[in-house]
């Protein structure tokens, strides 16, 4: 079962246990002190006033009876002679009878009591008598004596009980000081096991913790479920662990799916580079195995060709040159371009002006496939920011292969219009159209979806230009239908952040 205990609260808790028997002890000792302090009090009133009282009772009574000796004897000094003795034996006796406590004190007392009043009545009729008789001295002094030695009786009472009490203290004072020891031994327990319980709870999940996470292997993508075992403080740093841990599965996962993917993509790429290569070497031997045949026929058959066969040979030779040129020019003028990584410094050039020369060399391919090549730019544009080496080679490649695949008698258009801060570029043709599953990959490097041999092209352009147009901080969408045309459409912003100090106004 786990617990719901903060270690804030099993701290305090741990420590509130031996709190409490310090606490109790504090009590007890308060209660013994109190016991110890009312046995002394009990001792000072109970006994030491009749102690007291008993022993002035027997003083007084030396005084009467040496004052009953001065009446035998004439010459005793008058000095030795204290107030009135029997008042004050009365008065002493008073105190004894109301201060009784112990066991046998009562008749001691009693008799005491009774015993002066007889000694009070022979003093008076001592003194009434002119000339008393030996015979009331002797009993005087009897009575004296008896009176002393219940006093005597009355202090050895007392002094039993003040020992008895003594000792009831000290038997107080021992077990006060047997609690206070025994509760604070059991304080100083409490507190060690409390301290090693409480740390080896503590240290317990914290090692299961440790020795879990020095297993964890960074991008295993196999990461543990440490159970939560408390729901303390321990327990939290528990469950955030597994909260990373369960990040971190899903970040290899995501990680491990993108490598995937881009080796993925690196096979395709590969194998679409092949593909590519292949196409080449085909696009290249086809002509060349043409040139070279219709070569061999002439040089095998010198003189022996009539004309027409001649003028028939010499075209196709001169066709598979023209080619070869095609295709060599296209890979050298895409080679150069793709090996510009780092983009040159923009040059502000006139939008129609720029559009227009940049179409320039295809105006006499169009006229040759009897295509229809139109320019409609926007009048009234600002001059636009751009490479003046391959932002032209850009519009010239999408006119150049919408001439390519559009048949005789269709139209080629090339449109500019500035709109929201950007200019946008629209090339529009009435060519045979893209088929659909093409689409997503057509800027794709190496991706083949035309017979090359039969267009003059290698075809690797469209994935130059998407780069040149994001270069320049645009981009590029396309739009086709098989059988009607293909629209190619990208735009550029107005102003554009300049790698170099442009050059004057062309």
């Amino acid at each position: 079962m786990k617990r719901a205990f903060s270690l804030r609260t099993k701290i305090f808790l741990g420590i509130l246990v031996p709190a409490a028997l310090l606490c109790l002890a504090m009590a007890l000792d308060y209660r013994n002190i109190g016991e110890l302090g009312k046995s002394a009090r009990l001792i000072l009133s109970r006994n030491y006033k009749s102690i007291q009282a008993a022993q002035e009772i027997r003083q007084y009574l030396e005084d009467e009876r040496n004052q009953l000796l001065a009446t035998l004897v004439p010459f005793q000094p008058e000095e030795t002679r204290r107030g009135n003795p029997g008042a004050e034996i009365t008065r002493l006796l008073r105190i004894c009878r109301d201060n009784v406590t112990e066991q046998g004190e009562q008749a001691v007392v009693s008799r005491l009591i009774e015993t002066h009043d007889e000694y009070r009545r022979l003093m008076a009729r001592l003194e009434a008598e002119a000339a008393p008789s030996p015979a009331l001295h002797k009993e005087l002094f009897s009575l004296a004596a008896s009176l002393v030695s219940d006093t005597g009786d009355l202090v050895l009472i007392n002094e039993r009980a003040m020992e008895k009490a003594e000792k009831e203290t000290e038997r107080l004072a021992e077990r006060a000081l047997k609690e206070s020891m025994g509760l604070l031994v059991a304080a100083i327990l409490c507190t060690l096991a409390f301290s090693y319980l409480f740390a080896s709870g503590v240290s317990k999940p914290l090692r299961s913790l440790a020795a879990v996470l020095s297993g964890v292997k960074e991008g295993s993508g196999t990461y543990p479920n440490i159970p939560v075992e408390t729901r303390d403080e321990i327990g939290f740093l528990t469950s955030e662990f597994n909260r990373l841990f369960e990040r971190l599965k899903v970040f290899d996962q995501l990680s491990a799916d993108k490598l995937t993917a881009e080796k993925m993509k690196v096979r395709q790429a590969e194998a679409a580079k092949e593909r590519f290569i292949a196409d080449l070497s085909h696009q290249l031997k086809t002509p060349m195995t043409s040139l070279a045949m219709s070569v061999g026929i002439l040089a095998d058959q010198e003189g022996r060709i009539s004309r027409e066969d001649l003028h028939q040979l010499l075209e196709t030779a001169r066709q598979d040159c023209a080619r070869l040129a095609d295709l060599i020019n296209e890979l050298v003028s895409m080679t150069r371009l793709e090996g510009m990584g780092r983009p040159r410094a923009k040059e502000s050039l006139d939008v129609e002006a720029l559009v227009q020369e940049s179409l320039r060399p295809l105006r006499h391919q169009a006229a040759e496939r009897r295509v229809d090549l139109v320019v409609e730019v926007e009048a009234g544009l600002r001059p636009l920011a751009v490479d003046s080496l391959r932002f032209p080679w850009v519009l010239a490649n999408l006119a150049g292969n919408a001439i390519r695949y559009t048949d005789a008698g269709g139209k080629v258009l090339i449109r500019v219009h500035e709109q929201d801060g950007r200019y946008y570029f629209q090339c529009r043709d009435t060519g045979r159209g893209i088929e659909p599953k093409y689409l997503d990959k057509i800027f794709d490097r190496f991706t083949q979806f035309y017979e090359r041999e039969k267009s003059g092209t290698i075809g690797l352009g469209l994935a130059i230009v998407k780069e040149i147009i994001e270069q320049h901080g645009g981009d590029i969408r396309v739009e086709s239908e098989v059988g009607k045309g293909t629209s190619f459409t990208f735009w550029v912003p107005v102003r554009q952040e300049q790698n170099g100090e442009e050059r004057p106004d062309h």
